[in-house]
């Protein structure tokens, strides 16, 4: 991935600790069993799932003057961090986030620092939340991505949560409907293994890992094993997982993002960006073997899950995640 030297102008980083959630608090919440009682805050800008001691499991960011709805924090059933917000090597990374790269030569992924938003915008229109009395919840947002004011695609997305009570994980389902409002084409740098830049490759849903996470090791659903640093990778993939141990403790965490068989091109070359101690990011990359042109009237679905755990997972347990 292609390194900027930004000055961080916009918006304010949300420090996070890696600790877990622990077992007692002053929060306004209580416990059943040393369980979590799980309450709900809503805002205008975000929706969040907090424990009984007001920890975030959760956050779903959705402000309209950001573009580019994301979730940050992240984390695990036991309270251990997995995303970090904008950093300043990448200011545009969000935790976990659907970003296009290129639309007919505009670019939608990098953001101009000083106002926090790219040439090409990703506006939220509007936002309809259901939240489930087991603390699952179900959020539409109404996404329009325009070229100087002007359009270009309209896109629904429903995500699901599931409920994260007396699990080990919960799932975070992505259900992605663009309309195609003219003649496009989407596209990304082309990666180095079919002749281009050495970052290209990028596009879509992305996870950026927290730096409280250390003894990275990417799995994928070929049997793909991988903790040395990497560029690229451009293998297709039905799911990989990146699971890592929480710094200063002997915890382990992990998220994995599955393709979908519906998805066009199915299943999707999978892009890493990794070394060791610094940075940690990877996404399925529906371009990454080349563009997309797409027509007006057109459709476009995708569908992905992406699993939240504590501990680690085997394969066959990964595996059993596939159907969604």
């Amino acid at each position: 991935m292609k390194h900027y030297n930004c000055v961080l102008l916009f918006g304010i980083l949300m420090v996070v600790s890696s600790c877990g959630f622990g077992t007692a608090g002053s929060g306004s919440g209580s416990k059943k069993n040393n369980q979590p009682t799980w309450q709900w805050e809503q805002t205008d800008k975000s929706l969040t799932l907090l424990n009984g001691e007001n920890r975030v499991l959760w956050k779903l960011n959705f402000d309209s003057e950001q573009d580019k709805p994301y979730f940050h924090p992240l984390r695990t059933p036991k309270g251990y961090n997995l995303t970090l917000e904008r950093p300043k090597d990448h200011p545009w990374h969000r935790g976990l986030w659907f970003s296009w790269k290129d639309i007919n030569g505009v670019n939608y992924w990098e953001e101009d620092p000083e106002i926090g938003v790219a040439e090409g915008r990703s506006i939220i229109k509007a936002v309809s939340i259901e939240k489930l009395k087991n603390f699952s919840a179900k959020i539409i947002l109404n996404i329009s991505y325009e070229e100087k004011g002007v359009p270009q695609i309209t896109e629904k997305r429903v995500i699901e949560i599931s409920s994260p009570q007396d699990r080990e994980e919960y799932t975070i389902q992505f259900h992605q409907s663009f309309e195609i409002l003219e003649d496009l084409r989407l596209y990304l740098e082309k990666p180095a293994k079919h002749g281009g830049v050495e970052w290209g490759g990028y596009a879509g849903l992305s996870f950026r890992a927290s730096d409280s996470l250390v003894n990275h090791q990417f799995t994928t659903s070929s049997g793909w094993v991988n903790s040395d640093n990497i560029t690229g990778y451009g293998e297709k993939e039905r799911w990989m997982d990146m699971t890592a141990k929480v710094m200063g403790s002997q915890e382990y965490v992990g998220l994995t993002i599955f393709d979908s068989p519906d998805n066009p091109r199915f299943p999707s070359p999978y892009y890493v960006w990794f070394a060791k101690g610094e940075h940690a990011f990877f996404t399925p990359s529906l371009l990454f073997d080349g563009p997309m042109d797409l027509k007006k009237g057109e459709s476009l679905l995708l569908n992905y899950l992406v699993l939240v755990h504590d501990g680690k997972k085997s394969n066959e347990q990964l595996s059993q995640f596939e159907k969604f």
